[in-house]
This record gives structure tokens, sequence and C-alpha cells, in this order.
């Protein structure tokens, strides 16, 4: 992820249908003569519909004062005297039965009550409507939100359901407490959420999204309730980011509607990257940090941003960057911390300690397998990387090794260019050799990997989203980066699930990546294990 704009998406509204429809009318079947035939000779009312029996003449709305004609006597004169094969009666609107007169006080009670109500449902409707924010008042489904509120029906009780059967399935042990008895490990409770899981609540965990405007949008509400999605990434170019009050507002609201608590992220990088700067002030670029090459400054640093980013209720940086730069290239100008393996881990592994210290924020290494060899922006082609294997592992690769090895990295963004050392044949984000064969076996990373953007020029000049989607699935990523309407994420699930009908992707494939977010979660604070 850089400093360009994300790609967006119109929205659309749904234009409601008024329709005016009449009451149907009724012909005489055969079964409603067979009942009159008996009704006259004896037989029961109760056999007959009510309104073939009325005896008097019925009136349709144009014709409520005039008085039965001629033809309609003789017609029930004929009727009285002889069995007819076949009757037609005239076919009326259910409205037109006559009835007596209201008694005027009666009308006077009934309309008084119907502006009570209607004055009750307008209450309603105003106070949701304040509460709910105008950008849920209006739009393709703003009526609906702001009568019936959120929906988020699909996953709400996880948590609880879990909770509450392990309440039920346990039993305190001679000599042990009912609190000591029920205490599982985080391992167990993880497992035990993916087995309540649905397929498509796994994959929603599989997505991070993002969304336009500074308010509880209905696409951002659509996917959290509708998809279960497990990550949102703001931006300012977005309008996300307005003032610190609409800020954290936003994303407490978020996370009341999210039946497993979101991953908050943001690319606050600092320099040119700088999401913040309208809020809290302008912080140093990386390559500002590197110059100093004081190690104590790049963890201060570290715990500032960490302070800032937990006030608003982030608890994901998608920061710092650990591209070693050999050449220039404008995308990463004053992002990286120097031009050397040294400096660049050295630096990157005091941010991230101070950044992460306080438990509440995570940091993400980016960009693998590496950027620092190459003049082309993904964002707008696949850039070519044509290293070797030993020069990636001596210069891109060295920040990422000793960093897992440290222990103190949860997530890693992978990046879209062509790694001919490793397999020319696909974007390193989709490649199984890459992510799998070299980040995970080779580098030993167990953590949560995240594709950049694949709405990048680098990927949909070849691949639609739901192709990408499952291809990223297969190459071993976890959390799938790039919608931002409900449409985008519809169409990323679906491509998944047809990868898991065809057997491309294994079910155990999934829950090893939501295990792995889970995990994260587990750790960032957000899941806790039950102890009553």
């Amino acid at each position: 992820m850089d400093s360009n704009t994300p790609e967006y998406s119109n929205e659309q509204v749904d234009g409601a249908i008024d329709a005016d429809q009449t009451a149907p009318r009724r012909a005489v079947t055969p079964t409603v003569l067979e009942a009159m035939k008996r009704a006259r000779n004896g037989g029961s009312r109760d056999e007959v519909p009510a309104r073939t029996l009325h005896k008097h003449p019925v009136l349709t709305s144009d014709r409520q004062n005039s008085e039965t004609t001629g033809e309609e006597a003789s017609d029930a004169a004929s009727l009285s005297e002889n069995e007819p094969s076949e009757i037609e009666l005239p076919t009326l609107p259910t409205a037109a039965a006559s009835q007596p007169p209201t008694p005027p006080g009666a009308m006077f009670s009934l309309s008084r009550w119907k502006a009570l109500i209607g004055i009750l449902f307008l209450a309603i409707l105003v106070f949701n409507a304040l509460n709910s924010g105008n950008a849920q008042f209006l739009g393709a489904q703003g009526w609906g939100i702001v009568l019936g509120g959120s929906n988020n029906t699909n996953n709400q009780n996880i948590l609880n359901t879990i909770n509450k059967e392990l309440q039920h399935h346990v039993t305190p042990s001679p000599g042990l407490t009912a609190t000591a008895t029920q205490q599982i490990t985080p391992a167990q409770y993880i497992n035990l959420i993916i087995k309540n899981m649905t397929l498509d609540q796994k994959l929603g965990q599989m997505m991070i999204v993002q969304f336009l405007g500074p308010a509880y949008s209905l696409d951002i509400s659509a996917m959290i309730s509708q998809y279960d999605v497990g990550a949102v990434l703001l931006f300012t170019a977005n309008n996300n980011i307005q003032t610190k009050t609409q800020l954290k507002g936003l994303i407490s609201q978020m996370q009341r509607n999210s039946a497993i608590p979101l991953a908050v992220a943001i690319d606050q990088e600092g320099g040119y990257v700088d999401r913040l700067v309208n809020l809290d002030g302008a912080r140093p670029s990386a390559s500002s940090i590197g110059a100093t090459n004081d190690a104590s400054k790049a963890q201060a640093e570290g715990v500032q941003d960490a302070s800032d980013l937990a006030s608003y209720g982030f608890n994901l940086n998608l920061a710092p960057v650990v591209d070693v730069n050999t050449v220039y290239n404008p995308q990463l100008y004053g992002r990286t911390f120097g031009n050397t393996p040294a400096i660049v881990t050295r630096m990157a592994e005091a941010y991230l300690q101070g950044l992460q210290q306080s438990g509440k924020v995570f940091g993400t290494l980016k960009h693998f397998p590496g950027l620092g060899d190459v003049a082309t922006d993904p964002h707008s082609g696949v850039p070519d990387v044509y290293r070797s294997k030993s020069q990636l592992e001596a210069i891109d690769w060295a920040p990422y090794r000793a960093m897992i090895q440290q222990g103190n990295v949860h997530a890693i963004m992978v990046t879209h260019e062509v790694l001919y050392a490793i397999d020319g044949s696909m974007p390193s984000s989709l490649s199984y050799k890459v992510v799998t064969g070299i980040l995970r076996d080779e580098l030993g990373f167990q953590g949560v990997i995240i594709t950049d953007s694949l709405t990048m020029e680098g990927i949909t000049a070849f691949y639609s989203e739901a192709q990408a989607a499952a291809l990223a699935i297969e190459a071993g990523d976890d959390l799938i980066m790039g919608a931002s309407t409900p449409q985008d994420v519809a169409s990323m699930i679906e491509g998944i699930k047809q990868a898991v009908t065809t057997g491309a992707i294994s079910t155990q494939r999934i829950d090893d990546s939501v295990r792995r977010i889970l995990t994260m979660k587990f750790q960032m604070g957000l899941l806790s294990i039950p102890t009553n």
C-alpha cells in the first residue's frame, strides 16, 4: 500500500417501486354454484361465500346510489326457478360491498387514533435517523436501516453462543471451582469459534475492505453486517478521516456492529504517507529517521504512532516499510529507512518494538518480496525483478528473516511483482512458490499474510477480482485487500467458494487462514477467553 489514491467504486441507489394495486376480481366457480344449490335446497349457509348470499344489490364504487336493473332482477328470478349450468355474476372489488354508515363520532375517534399512530411512527423514524446519521437515512437501503437498524444477525451471537456452550458443558471437578475448571487454551478457544462458523463467515473474516465517506455508510454497514468482514482499512483519500471526534465515532460504530471484533487498519508511515497529519500534526518520514542512525528515535516514533492510533481505535498499522532501496523509485521516495539491509533491519526492528510494546497496535512489514530494486509502480504495472535468489536472500529478504526470527512479527504484506528467480509466471502475491514456498516455508513466517490491493493495475490487467481472490488464497495469503463495496466482497467470496467447490482450495486451507487471523486478534486483545 502506498500514498496513491485507492480505487473508487460508484455507489448505486435502487429506486423504490410504488405499485397501485386494486382488489382482485372473483369469478363464480362450479364449487360456489354447488354451494348455492345446496343452500337453496336447505343446505348449510356456511358453505357459501358471504358475498354470494347478500340479498341486497351489490354496488360498485361508481354506482353506490343506483338501483338494481331489470336485467339483474330477471337473472335473479331465473336463478330461483331453474338450475343453470353456468351463472355469471358481477365481479366486484372487495371494497364495493355496501356497509352500514359509520357514526360521526366513531369517524372522529378513528381519525384521532390514526393521527396518534402517525405521530408515533414519525417520532420513531426521526429518533432512529438521528442516531443512525444522514448516511444511513438516505440511499438504497436507508429507510430499512433507519426503521430496522443494522442487521448483523448472521453471526452476531457466535461468541455468546460459544461462551454459553462452554458454561453448559463445564462441571466443576471435586475440589476445583467452576472458574478454574473451564479455562481453555487460546488455541482451543479459537478452534471452537472456527467450528461454529459457516464457510461464508470464514471467508468474510479473510476480507480487509475500504469504503468511501466519513460516516457509517450503507456500504460499510452491509460489508460488516451481511458479509462479516474481518478487517477495515481507512484512508484520508477515501474521505474516511476528517476530525478526531468523527474518526473515533466511526471506528467505534464499526466495532459495535461487528460480531467478531475488527482489525481496523491504516498505513501511517509518516512523511509523504501521513494519514493523520491534519489531526495530530506531521510525523517524520522513515528516511529522515534512518538518516539519524539512532534506533532509539525509531523506537520513540513507534511508541508515538501507537499512542496516536490507539486513541482513535486503530489496532493495525500497515508499516514499517522494510524495502532496501538500491535504485531510484519515486513510489518509495522518503519511505525506506535506508539502502542497506543492516540499517533497514536495525531501524525497522526498533520502530516495530515501539509500535507494539503497548499491545494495542500491531505493525505490518511490507512490501514482500521487496520493491527496492524496481522502478515500476504496481499500481500502474507489474514490476519485474531479475535478481538471483542469492541476491534476494542477502538484500531484500534479510530484514524479514532477522525480524521473523525474533518472533515479533504478526503481519506481512505481499506486493505484486514478478520474481523471475522464483516464479516467472505469476505476480508474487498470487504465487504459491513465493507466498508459501519462500515466506512460509523458507523464512518460517506463521503469522497473517496480507495482499496488497488486488485492484492495482498489476493484478486487474490479468485477472478479475473473483479470480485474483481465489488465486491469492491458493497461494497462501490470509487477508485479501481490495474490496470497496458489498458487490466487490460478494464477487471475491463467490470466486473463492467456486475454487472450494472444484477442490482447488480445501476447507482446511480456509480454516488455517481464519485461525491465523483470529490468533492475531486474540493477541491484540480483541478476543478473550470467557472465565465465568
